[in-house]
Parts: structure tokens; C-alpha cells; sequence
């Protein structure tokens, strides 16, 4: 499955995730926004955006930037892992 404006290796990595908290991904809306953002150089960068994950059940949403580099996965995992998106 493609989510518009993610990577499919942090797709991959969602889907990881959710399986091993013994969750599924038709449990969420989601969905990515690429962002291009100025650096200092006056240079664009292209590889960065964010995602909003919606709990169906409660409307718990959380979003998170993504990219290279970014960590939003792991923040998603503590996220699960502390109850935030407890149905």
C-alpha cells in the first residue's frame, strides 16, 4: 500500500510497527504533506513533510515530521505504546 508523500520505506516501517503492537493501519487515517522548507543557504529541501495519524475510533490525531533523518516512527511507537491511541 502507497501513502501519497511518504517514502514506502516509512511505510514499511508503520506497517512494522503497528504489527508488532498487534495493531492494523486500517485502524488510522493518514495522511503525509511534503513541506519544502528554506534552509540558511537559501538552498529548498524536498525531504521533508509531515504525516497526521487519526485514530477511526476515538479521533486521538497526532502529527509528526518526516523525512530524512526524522524519528517520527519511533515517536509513533511511543505514542501506541503509551496509550495515546487507545481505542
Amino acid at each position: 500500500m502507497a501513502i501519497p508523500n511518504l517514502r514506502q520505506s516509512e511505510v514499511d516501517d508503520l506497517k512494522t510497527e503497528l504489527r508488532r503492537q498487534r495493531r492494523s493501519l486500517d485502524e488510522f487515517d493518514v495522511s503525509a504533506t511534503p513541506r519544502r522548507l528554506d534552509d540558511e543557504t537559501g538552498n529548498i529541501s524536498a525531504d521533508r513533510g509531515t504525516v497526521t495519524l487519526k485514530l477511526h475510533k476515538s479521533g486521538a490525531e497526532r502529527t509528526y515530521a518526516t523525512g530524512h533523518a526524522s524519528t517520527w516512527i519511533v515517536q509513533f511507537a511511543s505514542d501506541l505504546e503509551s496509550g495515546f491511541f487507545t481505542p
